[in-house]
């Protein structure tokens, strides 16, 4: 096995075997190298299971030429089999493979392989929080890298300077899945990054979707006000609809989740993005690319010979990009795009910084959505806990004494975390005529912040304690989420 659990990790640190040491590293053909069939753009891997135990990692005996492919297919049964042909000491693909199985099994958003001095540190980020799943031994880290870099299209010789890629796996169902009668093949997408640090090159591969894993309104999170409020804003079928939050909060995710309420057939959709996170039938994704002069604002001047009725930006980025969406709103289009700030007053303040005309903004704009993502509470672990009450006076947070609250304990379900998934939390914004009044008037920014404190249905912290008291999530992460 790959990989060890945190309380295992001291002894998860991979070292050259006996054997190894007295051998001198001989380059190998790529016809030497264990691998399997290739099989289309797709690389092939088998779930990893439950109740598989995680162990320390082996490390391959030899030094191995990556293949000159870039695409490749391993599974469950392709890494037994190549480990028994080795020797047991499985190659940077079998690694890999244990990897990309146990980050299924687990949940996670990212992996991260990042080179120390003296070792290979292994991570994964499981519902926000990052922490170290594995060592390897440092003189393995190259070959690793350069696996990563051929099934992901990248340059495998070029070390100085950041590359980034893109990998499909299908995950595969095993032998023992097809006798229990669950035979479901599973597809996921990686954003591959690369860049040199001073102890050699780091990769982060970060989980873009799952086939077919475009979700609800309702599953995204969203309560019944702030729903309704939503769905009242799409039925316009024109204007700006502005999704805030930091990087990583879902705002993506809900994008999809309304373009799939809204996808039935009947109008032409069209997204820009950088990367393509999610691929949906009946929509037409492009994905941007500036190192060729395809920019999101080039891409919205074309956009418009396409004829569509929706669009969806993936981030509104400099001041062109976000004058051609609003002029796209005010003729009819129906623009759905992001904007990195804290909270919907800063968006608004963030597009007048960018020089667009408030009297475009008041006319284009049909709503704004605040999003940020809260882990739940794992359903296998789950316990009623103490309010955190050290924490609770320092924000100035009241909790009922008779409101019972829930955590996780932790257990092999969640990692240990007491966290399982997480949720998003909202608060929704249909612009009116007030708030159009407002922008004109160019009132200062606590104006702004005030209005939208009383318009509305409910707050960020709102929704997020209300999910408390359902036992979704702690109250520890709706003020973590909120302050």
């Amino acid at each position: 096995m790959l990989l060890s659990r945190k309380a295992d990790l001291e002894t998860a640190s991979l070292t050259k075997s006996d054997d190894s040491q007295d051998t001198p590293s001989v380059p190998v053909s790529s016809s030497q190298i264990p691998s399997a069939s290739v099989v289309g753009s797709t690389v092939m891997a088998d779930t990893f299971q439950n109740q598989h135990a995680v162990q320390p990692m082996k490390t391959p005996s030899e030094h191995v030429v990556p293949e000159p492919a870039p695409q490749i297919v391993v599974s469950r049964e392709a890494t037994t089999h190549e480990n028994d042909e080795e020797g047991g000491d499985p190659t940077p693909t079998s690694w890999l493979n244990e990897v990309f199985m146990e980050s299924v099994r687990l949940g996670v958003s990212d992996i991260h392989i990042i080179p120390e001095r003296e070792y290979t540190s292994v991570r994964f980020r499981i519902g926000g929080t990052i922490s170290e799943v594995a060592r390897w031994d440092i003189d393995y880290h190259e070959m690793v890298i350069s696996r990563i870099k051929i099934i992901s299209g990248l340059q495998v010789v070029e070390r100085n300077v950041p590359q980034d890629g893109h990998l499909e796996l299908m995950f595969e169902s095993t032998k023992s899945d097809i006798a229990a009668g669950s035979n479901h093949s599973k597809s996921l997408n990686f954003r591959v990054s690369t860049m040199p640090t001073i102890n050699g090159e780091a990769a982060v591969m970060r989980v873009l979707s799952k086939e077919g894993s475009v979700l609800s309104l309702e599953q995204v999170g969203l309560s019944e006000k702030s729903l309704f409020t939503f769905r009242k804003i799409l039925q316009r079928g024109h204007g700006v609809v502005l999704m805030t939050g930091h990087s990583g909060s879902g705002k993506t995710t809900t994008l999809y989740a309304a373009l799939n309420e809204i996808n039935a057939g009947e109008k032409v959709i069209l997204t820009l993005e950088d990367p393509v996170e999610y691929r949906v039938p009946m929509i037409q994704q492009s994905q941007v690319n500036p190192m060729v002069g395809y920019s999101f604002s080039a891409g919205l001047k074309a956009a418009l010979r396409q004829d569509p009725d929706v669009i969806m930006i993936g981030e509104i980025r400099d001041e062109e990009t976000a004058g051609i969406a609003m002029r796209l709103a005010l003729v009819g289009r129906l623009v759905l795009t992001t904007l990195h700030t804290n909270s919907i007053s800063g968006a608004l303040t963030r597009m007048i910084d960018m020089g667009v005309a408030k009297s475009i903004i008041s006319s284009a704009f049909t709503g704004i959505v605040a999003e940020r993502l809260v882990r739940k509470i794992c359903s296998n672990c789950k316990q009623e806990a103490t309010p955190p009450y050290d924490l609770m006076k320092m924000f100035d947070v009241e909790w009922p004494a008779d409101q019972k609250l829930y955590a996780g304990t932790g257990c092999d379900a969640c990692g240990g975390t007491g966290f399982r998934d997480r949720l998003g939390i909202f608060e929704v914004l249909e612009v009116d005529d007030d708030f159009r009044n407002i922008i004109l008037q160019g009132l200062p920014i606590n104006s702004l912040e005030e209005y939208v404190n009383t318009h509305v249905k409910e707050s960020l912290r709102e929704d997020g304690f209300d999910k408390v008291r359902k036992g979704i999530t702690t109250l520890e992460e709706v003020i973590r989420a909120t302050i």
